[in-house]
């Protein structure tokens, strides 16, 4: 199979993971498990806080990657890097943001929306790390 090829079925698997993640529960809190959709619609806001927010970014980088793959690997390359740490760097922090008064929980489990985003990550740094053995 070519380099191409195979980067396009990569390409539609991730965007699928992807928005299959959103029907799922991301992870819970000692007070609630939140929904994917959710923290994805209203992740954005968190970024007025500190550390396991900021995480919301690689959503942006996903998109970039997706987007440059066919078209400029050194650029999809580098934004599949930097969304994919960061989307796995959620896995380093044991409290979030519970509400909007700015409450932190303590995470207790990651749940298959969290999984899925971040296996949606990964296929995209698979395939940019796939078409450059190929070049």
């Amino acid at each position: 199979m070519n380099s191409k090829r195979l980067n396009k079925i990569l390409l539609f698997t991730s965007i699928i993971l992807f928005a299959f993640s959103l029907t799922q529960k991301a992870y819970c809190t000692t007070g609630l498990c939140s929904d994917s959709v959710a923290v994805f619609i209203f992740g954005f806001f968190g970024l007025v806080y500190p550390l396991a927010t900021w995480t919301w970014l690689a959503n942006p980088l996903l998109l970039g990657a997706w987007i440059f793959l066919l078209r400029n690997p050194k650029i999809s390359i580098f934004l599949s890097i930097c969304s994919t740490l960061i989307a796995a760097s959620f896995l380093l922090f044991d409290q979030i943001i519970d509400n909007e008064n700015g409450q932190y929980k303590q995470i207790i489990s990651y749940q298959a929306g969290y999984w899925l985003w971040l296996a949606s990550h990964t296929l995209i740094l698979i395939a940019n790390f796939s078409s450059r053995r190929h070049v």
